[in-house]
């Protein structure tokens, strides 16, 4: 992790970052992992970045995570050829000729009067007729970018959760072993299910993480939360699909819930929106991402800032400046819903030692973990040093890394169970990750192997 930063930056990869030098300069910039949208380029295109995200972080030695965000049942307006449309109002479309959607499913779906949100809202066409083709009206006039999602309002489609044509693509990104696939458009518990099911019967440990940019994920949200390993606050069809005035109310609900169930939960679309063309951001794009620190998020997400953008590594820099000031200036508040059992009450115990002692002599705390939830408890807390997560399991390793404060860190675990620390500091010491003379909390189980039995509680002075 960087130095001075706990909050995590997530940024798109596309044309505007795609060379060795480019990834280089965002790593260094602060970015943590790299996001592959599915729904721009092709497969070929995905997978040669992914190697080359993996090689770049290698030769620097550099843990760097990798999202690969699945369409999902969301559905997407292509422009075959063509990069871009001009369109104005009351300007007819044919479908599939000037434009297709996918997946197929919604076309047998599709009625005259339906009305079609393309953009995040910004381009609106109505169903004009349905004889041999589908013909669509443009409302609201703009420029039409190819691969953009499309909402539909007042209407509910049936679509499956990823269709054939994307287990296949999952399949491929498989081979490349991503730490987390991103569902877009989850509108339920099930969605998120039927995904876990197809990763698990492909021998996949990948994390999931459920984009709530739908109604029906926010009225389903307990379960969603529950049953993934991390949850993005999708504010651009979020936005479309329960009306814009509401989108700081759910995202505040939202961070909650994962604060709550220590689950990492990122905010993501908009957030530097005017660095894809100018050097410098907005005050109310600061005041964004400041705001989203201060509410608990895990992570922030740059999108076509990084990915099309003029300025992709600017706006890392200033994102990296904005997160490292706030965490410090606002001390953001515990969460406080947990449900109490042991790991719970020895990581609220531990907290309150650190926050007692002022920081003035505690300056890490050591976890060890085999499933993870020590150490995203601990980053529910928020404390004010470095949590760094010893395990040796290898999905437990890829998946933390996500968490707020939170270094992962590959260590095998001695077969005797721990009595003492000593020597697992020397080997961190070698690693340059603790340093003799300083004070740090440890909290594990007896036997490092047993999940949820976290029992010790201690100082330790590293010598």
């Amino acid at each position: 992790m960087h130095s001075g930063k706990f909050t995590k930056i997530i940024a798109t990869l596309g044309p505007a970052s795609s060379s060795e030098k480019d990834i280089k300069e965002l790593i260094a910039a602060g970015v943590n992992y790299f996001r592959f949208n599915l729904k721009h380029a092709d497969t070929a295109w995905h997978l040669e970045h992914i190697k080359k995200v993996r090689e770049v972080s290698g030769k620097l030695g550099i843990s760097i995570g990798v999202i690969v965000d699945l369409q999902g049942p969301e559905c997407v307006l292509h422009i075959p050829g063509s990069r871009e449309l001009e369109l104005k109002k009351d300007q007819m479309l044919k479908i599939p000729a000037d434009v297709f959607l996918s997946p197929p499913e919604v076309y047998d779906q599709l009625e005259p009067g339906d009305v079609l949100v393309v953009d995040d809202g910004k381009i609106e066409f109505v169903v004009d007729s349905k004889k041999d083709e589908l013909s669509l009206k443009v409302v609201s006039a703009g420029l039409l970018k190819s691969g953009k999602g499309v909402s539909f309002i007042k209407k509910k489609l049936t679509v499956p959760t990823i269709n054939e044509e994307e287990k296949e693509k999952i399949k491929e990104f498989l081979k490349v072993t991503p730490d987390f696939f991103a569902l877009s458009f989850v509108r339920g518990h099930e969605d998120v299910e039927n995904l876990s099911k197809f990763l698990a019967a492909n021998n996949s440990s990948a994390g999931i993480i459920s984009k709530i940019e739908t109604q029906g994920a926010i009225d389903d949200l307990d379960l969603i939360v529950e049953k993934s390993d991390g949850v993005m606050v999708a504010r651009g069809d979020l936005g479309v699909e329960v009306s814009l005035e509401k989108i700081t109310y759910y995202q505040k609900k939202i961070i909650e819930k994962c604060r709550a169930s220590a689950k990492p939960v990122i905010v993501a679309t908009q957030m530097l929106e005017s660095m894809t063309t100018n050097p410098s951001p907005t005050r109310a794009e600061v005041s964004d991402i400041s705001n989203a620190v201060r509410d608990g998020a895990d992570a922030v997400m740059l999108s076509g800032e990084t990915a099309v953008g003029k300025y992709p590594v600017e706006s890392v820099k200033f994102m990296h400046k904005i997160v490292s000031f706030n965490e410090k200036a606002f001390r953001v508040p515990p969460a406080l819903e947990f449900s109490e059992d042991r790991t719970f009450s020895i990581v609220k115990a531990a907290v309150d030692i650190i926050r007692s002692d002022n920081g003035r002599s505690i300056s890490k705390i050591l976890v060890a973990t085999e499933t993870g939830k020590s150490a995203r408890i601990f980053s529910s807390f928020r404390p004010e040093i470095p949590i760094i997560a010893l395990t040796q399991n290898d999905d437990t390793l890829k998946k933390l890394g996500l968490s707020y404060g939170v270094l992962p860190h590959k260590i095998e675990f001695p077969e005797h169970g721990l009595v003492d620390v000593t020597e697992i500091a020397h080997e961190l010491q070698e690693r340059g990750i603790l340093s003799k003379g300083e004070n740090i909390i440890v909290v594990h189980g007896k036997r490092w192997q047993d999940p949820g039995n976290t029992n010790s509680l201690y100082i330790f002075n590293v010598n």
